[in-house]
């Protein structure tokens, strides 16, 4: 936690992020560094996984797993617009799966989107962003996709 030149706290993204949430994500340390989510994937049969697991349900191979950045970017597979948004979230917003190319499919909310914009197929990128308010209206974080800048 910092302090900036008025005395009021303010808080790193890291701080920010849902505990639940931050062993799944790594952010950005540098403006020109990208955030990643943190998967996992199994030294026998090659797998990957998001969210991580204990044991490779594939091959059910009982060794250690080996947790690995996933790719930042991925194909949107589809999407739906949520008008009725439960306690916290703000409605409407998008969620949507996206495709990463080690094969995983990844439910998120989607951000910095025009419903006239997005299209099954297209570019995204994960970021780490405002996903909700906590009880005394906080910003919580967590990750998000949205459209691949050019």
């Amino acid at each position: 936690m910092t302090t900036d030149d008025t005395g009021s706290r303010s808080h790193s993204i890291e701080d920010l992020i849902d505990p639940k949430l931050r062993p799944l994500i790594k952010t950005s340390e540098s403006p020109s560094e990208k955030s990643h989510l943190i998967g996992n994937r199994c030294n026998m049969c090659g797998e990957y996984f998001f969210p991580k697991r204990v044991i490779c349900p594939n091959c059910l191979k009982e060794e250690p797993l080996e947790e690995v950045l996933l790719s930042n970017k991925g194909k949107l597979y589809t999407y739906s617009v949520v008008k009725a948004a439960p306690l916290g979230f703000q409605s409407p917003y998008v969620m949507g799966y996206v495709d990463l190319p080690e094969g995983l499919r990844i439910l998120s909310p989607i951000a910095e989107y025009e419903n006239e914009t997005l299209r099954i197929g297209m570019d995204m990128e994960v970021i780490v962003d405002k996903i909700r308010e906590d009880d005394t209206g906080n910003p919580v974080y967590g990750y998000k996709f949205r459209p691949a800048s050019l």
